[in-house]
């Protein structure tokens, strides 16, 4: 299986026949796990694990497999008991000369399914990105997928219809810096489609459009975060002193000043008063 060559027969053939959002989930989901399986003709899996991958419901699961299967995505088998139904992805692009039918096809007992690309307008878009394939330094849908997955696990039904539509809209060099960006800023898998959000729809509303005008745009936002998180400079702390006048009118302020005679006199009569008074309430409450 020519991985890159599968992927862009896909969405050839969406051009021609779309699928709905559930149905493209499922088959990037089979994919993946068919990928992990080195490609095997067949494979088994269950139902639960691919509607974990692929973030669609239980519900949605079964139709999406059958319409799949009835369009010649894929074929499936069920098995009895509980076992995990098997699995088989047909190539989606134009069969090589020298293998014009898989013995595996024959074997499904199914000869009829149409794995060629589709028609002549999608025939002619593929040949055009092979040449695009042998540069290694050309970013493709598939490589803005894999970096998704090594990231955040397979894009679920949510996230895939947002990364094809940016994929229409912006080349995928671009969406591929994006999701570095996320990666580097430690972007958690729940975060990971409302982060993005934000940055792609700012790169659109500036009118970015080449790679080069996105990593400007990038270096000059984290320049400004840099310099918002610069701490205040400090402030010096200035002893400030009394003027020597002041500090001899409070230390004149602070002595008390001395009584006169008659004053002395007053304050000692009424003291001993008061202690008069005490005592004769101390007998008084002890008779």
């Amino acid at each position: 299986m020519n991985y890159l060559v599968q992927i862009k027969a896909f969405y050839d053939r969406l051009e021609v026949e779309p699928l709905k959002s559930s149905e493209i989930a499922l088959w990037y989901a089979l994919m993946s796990i068919n990928n992990k399986t080195a490609w095997s003709e067949t494979f088994t899996v269950a139902s639960s694990v691919i509607c974990q991958k692929s973030g669609i419901k239980e519900a949605n699961f079964y139709k999406a497999r059958n319409l799949l299967q009835q369009k010649g995505y894929i074929n499936w088998k069920s098995r009895t008991g509980n076992q995990a139904a098997i699995y088989h992805l047909p190539k989606l692009y134009e069969q090589l000369p020298t293998n014009s039918v898989d013995s595996h096809i024959d074997n499904w007992g199914d000869s009829s399914i149409d794995t060629s690309i589709g028609s002549s307008r999608a025939l002619t878009k593929l040949n055009k990105t092979k040449q695009r394939d042998e540069d290694d330094d050309a970013v493709t849908r598939s490589d803005v997928i894999d970096k998704w997955t090594s990231l955040w696990g397979f894009p679920n039904g949510i996230a895939m219809p947002e990364l094809n539509e940016w994929l229409q809209q912006l080349s995928p060099d671009i969406i591929d810096y994006a999701i570095q960006i996320a990666g580097e800023h430690d972007v958690q898998a729940r975060g990971a489609l409302k982060y993005l959000r934000a940055v792609i729809e700012g790169w659109q509303e500036r009118k970015i459009t080449t790679l080069a005008q996105a990593k400007k745009a990038a270096e000059e936002h984290d320049q400004r975060m840099a310099n918002n998180r610069k701490p205040a400079a400090k402030q010096s702390h200035i002893k400030e002193t009394m003027p020597d006048w002041a500090q001899r009118d409070n230390a004149q302020q602070d002595k008390p000043k001395p009584l006169s005679a008659e004053k002395q006199a007053e304050l000692d009569a009424r003291m001993a008063r008061l202690k008069e008074q005490h005592e004769q309430r101390e007998q008084e409450a002890t008779s």
